[in-house]
């Protein structure tokens, strides 16, 4: 049986009858929020085979959910953020699906040669750090799943149903739009070649998994390079003939409590430093955000806890600090009090 026939006679037996009265304002109002929330996958360590469970490159952009219609485009980020500002090319969506309305789950990447991601290739586009500088950084829109399509709310088909009903919805040509491809079984292999082709990692989905909000076990996402976000606490005074600042406190939360973590002070160019540090001087407080102060080699700027950054690393101390700490830019897409310290499951 097709897909397509499989979703329509799933669709047949569980649409309400026509007698049934609408839903109530707060229950459509609560079915358009939950539409909108992603599902996130939960951190294991080690890759593994399985022949229930298809694998895919993690991709390494912005996370978006979009809502196309034939004159609209929604692009909402895992916080709610409309994202067609920084990213106006999305509005070409409209002309990207054979069937609208459709609403997509995927990522927005920056893509190599190699058609590799970088995170921190899309940080002009973030920053908006000036036309010329953001227009010369090119987007894909990588997507992975579909939640709706026309009339249809799919998210209790399984995963494979989804994922065959979006590779064909998609309008061949359209070179904003790429369908992300998996393997079935074979985790291990895919993450060894994304070690070897430096891809952040990989995504593990159950086959069979519906689309639920939230985190789940049904994805797991196994990384090949240690990377995080962490809330940024404050800022080291520059030396020498740097400007704007030295490097940044960042901490993560601990029970409610933000907990110093470590300082970050490479990864940045000139236009970082600048975009960066705009962004942190409002925020410039007297009050540590820190119980336990941290040491440091030159005066600290002490901000409101409301930036995030991503920050690569090789490893944690001990005592929970980091080592060889690489800023990799701000997550507009992630909310402070969701940074806390990823304790890796297997």
């Amino acid at each position: 049986m097709s897909a397509h026939v499989a979703f329509a006679r799933a669709d047949m037996k569980s649409a309400p009858s026509a007698t049934k009265s609408a839903p109530s304002a707060t229950k459509s109002a609560r079915s358009a929020r939950d539409i909108h929330a992603p599902m996130l996958p939960t951190a294991v360590e080690q890759p593994f085979d399985s022949p229930d469970w298809l694998f895919e490159t993690k991709w390494d952009g912005v996370r978006a959910i979009c809502t196309v219609t034939k004159s609209d485009v929604r692009a909402s980020s895992r916080t709610g953020q409309e994202l067609t500002r920084a990213f106006p090319e999305l509005l070409e969506l409209r002309h990207a699906f054979h069937m609208l309305p459709i609403v997509v789950d995927g990522e927005i990447v920056s893509l190599d040669r190699k058609g590799r991601s970088s995170f921190q290739r899309l940080q002009p586009r973030i920053n908006r750090l000036s036309a010329s500088k953001s227009e010369s950084v090119k987007i894909t829109f990588v997507v992975f799943d579909v939640l709706s399509m026309g009339a249809h709310d799919v998210r209790k088909q399984p995963l494979e149903v989804r994922k065959d009903l979006l590779k064909k919805a998609i309008v061949r040509g359209k070179s904003l739009v790429a369908f992300s491809p998996h393997v079935i079984g074979k985790g291990v292999r895919l993450f060894q070649k994304a070690r070897d082709q430096g891809i952040e990692g990989i995504i593990a989905k159950r086959r069979t998994s519906q689309y639920h909000a939230g985190r789940t076990r049904e994805w797991l996402k196994i990384k090949v390079t240690n990377s995080q976000e962490f809330v940024i606490c404050g800022w080291t005074e520059p030396r020498g003939s740097r400007r704007y600042f030295g490097s940044i406190l960042v901490g993560l939360y601990d029970h409610g409590e933000l907990v110093y973590t470590g300082h970050a002070g490479t990864g940045f160019d000139e236009n970082a430093l600048a975009a960066l540090f705009a962004k942190m001087k409002p925020l410039e407080t007297k009050r540590a955000p820190f119980r336990v102060m941290p040491a440091a080699d030159a005066p600290i700027h002490w901000i409101r806890p409301k930036l995030v950054a991503e920050v690569k690393f090789g490893e944690w101390t001990h005592d929970g600090v980091l080592r060889q700490p690489v800023y990799l830019g701000l997550r507009v897409d992630k909310r402070p009090e969701d940074c806390v310290r990823v304790r890796e499951r297997s």
